[in-house]
């Protein structure tokens, strides 16, 4: 097989390092379209093991005690979310989804959490929540994964923090911070 010609090796480089940056070159503004929403809403979590919980252990190892603090204890929650801390304020939605005690130690947890949305405004649409921290922190903060409905595509993030907890009856009220980018 013979040498390519010097003029042929050019153009082929040529081509080459062209395809490279067309590659490379963005298309346009990543962001193009997109909607800032900043909002904060109140979870109020009741986790007393009444029947009017909102947040019950449903799974954890043989022959120990099920709580946030032992490891591989699995939880799932369905807390009403309110535009204000009082619960007799309006009703944004729901906080619905599982955590898992994650770490050895009974600090970490892991969440998977939906924001369902049941008010006028938003209707229908959610924000999925993920992530793993340090449930002992006054300000835990997860990733915002995605949306749906007026919150299509989202990403960003949450935090939750504890606003007020009343141990006599197992009740917190939560304030979850969010801040997405969104179609």
């Amino acid at each position: 097989m013979a040498a390519l010609p010097i003029n042929t090796k050019v153009v082929v480089l040529l081509v080459l390092g062209t395809s490279m940056v067309v590659f490379t070159i963005p298309a346009g503004k990543a962001d193009d379209g997109l909607k800032q929403t900043i909002m904060s809403v109140y979870f109020h979590d009741h986790s007393s093991g009444s029947p009017d919980s909102t947040v019950r252990a449903v799974v954890g190892f043989p022959g120990k005690l099920w709580n946030l603090t032992q490891f591989g204890t699995l939880f799932v929650s369905d807390d009403p979310v309110t535009e204000g801390p009082d619960p007799e304020s309006a009703p944004v939605g729901r906080g619905q989804g599982i955590f898992v005690t994650t770490s050895l130690d009974g600090v970490n947890t892991h969440v998977s959490l939906s924001i369902v949305f049941t008010n006028e405004a938003c209707n229908g649409s959610t924000i999925q929540v993920q992530g793993n921290s340090d449930q002992m922190k006054a300000v835990r903060e997860y990733g915002v994964v995605s949306g749906t409905g007026k919150f299509r595509y989202a990403s960003g993030y949450v935090t939750f923090e504890n606003f007020s907890f009343n141990s006599s009856i197992s009740y917190a009220v939560i304030r979850c911070n969010i801040s997405i980018r969104h179609y």
